[in-house]
């Protein structure tokens, strides 16, 4: 099992306009395939910057994921959002409680 932590830092102008299609976009991520968690977060003092957990059976199924996001498009229309390029964080999961 692998956490992915993608962080996001969105153009302050769009930050509405994002906030409607990312959640829009969001129970799709939820239901795919291998994906058994989802959290969209904001981090505290700075609402543009936006953090993004979510819980897969393995770096594959992410994989798998991600590469369906480029396919439909979903990533350059997230590039139009950001004023900064993403970051990914893949942490795998040691000890569940």
């Amino acid at each position: 099992m692998i956490l992915v932590n993608l962080q996001l830092k969105i153009k302050p102008e769009v930050h509405k306009e994002f906030l409607e299609w990312f959640h829009s976009i969001l129970p799709d991520t939820r239901s795919y395939q291998g994906c058994s968690g989802l959290y969209c977060c904001s981090l505290e003092g700075d609402a543009d910057a936006i953090e993004v957990v979510s819980k897969w059976e393995s770096k594959s199924h992410y994989d798998d994921y991600l590469n369906w996001r480029d396919e439909s498009g979903d990533l350059v229309t997230l590039g139009d959002f950001l004023a900064a390029d993403p970051v990914f964080r893949f942490l795998s999961v040691n000890l569940e409680l």
